[in-house]
C-alpha cells in the first residue's frame, strides 16, 4: 500500500503480467492460461493512465525497465488503502533467468519465461471427472515440449494408483499430449526441450452442493519474493457476509455508546475477514479511550502482524514495553 502497509486483499502474493499499448491495459494473473485476463480501454493523460472516469493509475516512476503506479480512485484517501504497484519490464527478467541457466538447449520454464496456452485444454479432463464419477486427484510432474518435433510428453506421479485413477491419469496425458497446436511458443523455437513442472488437483463435488474444481500450480518457487516474509499471518476471510454484518452491528453499538459490545463486534467482524483492519483499528481506538491497555494492545499487536504501518507505530510506542 501507499504508506507502506501490506496488502491483504486476496491476490497480493500473486505477480500478474501485464500488457501495454496506447489504448489498453490487459492484466494476466496465470503466465500459462491467456484466456485468464482483464482487459481496460485507457486513455494516457500526462502523467496518469485513466481506465475509468472515477479510476486512474498515477505513474511515479517510468524508466528503461521500470513502471511503478499508484492507483488512484475517487472516495479513497487513506494512504493505507491506496495501491502501489511495482512493473518490470518482462524481458528484463527473462534475460537474468537465462544467465542462471547452463544448458542452452534444455529450459526449464519458469514464472517469467513460460510457453502459455492459447485456449484452457483442461475442461475436458474436469467434465469427464465429473460426469464419470471420478474421484479426487492429486498429480505431480512435468508438461515436456518439443518445439523442433513438434510434440509433448506428459510425466506424472500419483500416490493414488487405484485404477480409476490410472485412467483418469491416462485421459489427461492423452489430451496434453495432443495439445501442441494450443500452446504459444513464440520465443522458444530454438530449445530442443521446455520442460514445465506442474502439480494438478481436483476436487468433485458429492452432490449438486457442492462444486467441482481443479486447481494448478506450475514451475518451481523461483520468485525470491515470495520467501522474504516466511512467517507472514495468513489471510483467512471465514464469511465476508457476516464480517459485514458484525461490523455493521459494531458501527451501531458505538452510535449508542455501548462501547464493551462495539468492541467486542469489531473483534467478530476481524474473526470472520481479517482483511478488514478498519474493525481493528476501531477497536484499539475505543480501547485507547477507556484506558484499557490490554484489549488495546491485542488488537495493536494483531496489527502489528499484519504489517499495517499505523497499527505497528502504536504498538511499539504504547505496548512493546508491556
Amino acid at each position: 500500500m501507499l504508506d507502506g502497509s501490506r496488502d491483504l486483499s486476496s491476490y497480493s502474493g500473486r505477480a500478474s503480467i501485464w500488457k501495454l499499448s496506447d489504448h489498453k491495459i490487459c492484466e494476466y494473473v496465470d503466465p500459462i492460461f491467456e484466456e485468464r485476463k482483464t482487459c481496460y480501454d485507457i486513455k494516457i493523460e500526462n502523467k496518469n493512465i485513466r481506465i475509468s472516469p472515477k479510476t486512474f493509475y498515477e505513474i511515479e516512476k517510468l524508466s528503461t525497465d521500470t513502471l511503478v503506479i499508484i492507483e488512484r480512485i475517487d472516495g479513497i484517501t487513506g494512504n493505507d488503502k491506496i495501491k502501489k504497484k511495482w512493473l518490470v519490464r518482462t524481458s528484463k527478467l527473462q534475460n537474468e533467468y537465462l544467465s542462471t541457466l547452463k544448458n542452452d538447449s534444455i529450459v526449464e520454464a519458469s514464472y517469467y519465461f513460460t510457453p502459455s496456452l492459447k485456449k484452457n485444454i483442461f475442461s475436458d479432463f474436469l467434465e469427464r471427472s465429473m460426469t464419470d464419477n471420478g474421484r479426487n486427484l492429486s498429480l505431480s510432474g512435468n508438461i515436456i515440449i518439443y518445439p523442433k518435433k513438434q510434440k509433448i510428453n506428459f510425466q506424472s506421479e500419483s500416490t493414488d494408483q487405484s485404477k480409476k485413477n490410472l485412467e483418469n491419469i491416462e485421459f489427461l496425458k492423452s489430451i496434453v499430449e495432443k495439445s501442441y497446436p494450443s500452446w504459444n511458443l513464440a520465443g522458444f523455437e530454438k530449445y530442443d526441450q521446455i520442460i514445465i513442472p506442474y502439480h494438478i488437483e481436483t476436487k468433485i463435488g458429492d452432490d449438486s452442493s457442492q462444486a467441482s474444481s481443479m486447481k494448478f500450480s506450475f514451475f518451481k518457487n523461483d520468485r525470491k519474493d515470495l520467501d522474504k516474509y516466511p512467517n507472514r499471518a495468513i489471510v483467512k476471510i471465514k464469511d465476508k457476509m457476516l464480517a459485514a454484518e458484525a461490523y455493521n452491528k459494531a458501527m451501531e453499538a458505538l452510535d449508542k455508546k455501548k462501547l464493551d459490545k462495539a468492541i467486542e463486534l469489531f473483534n467478530k467482524a476481524f474473526d470472520l475477514n481479517n482483511t478488514n483492519v478498519d474493525a481493528l483499528y476501531n477497536a484499539a481506538s475505543i480501547s485507547l479511550d477507556k484506558k484499557d491497555m490490554p484489549t488495546a494492545c491485542t488488537a495493536l499487536k494483531k496489527l502489528k502482524d499484519f504489517e499495517q504501518v499505523e497499527g505497528t507505530k502504536l504498538f511499539n510506542e504504547l505496548c512493546s514495553k508491556n
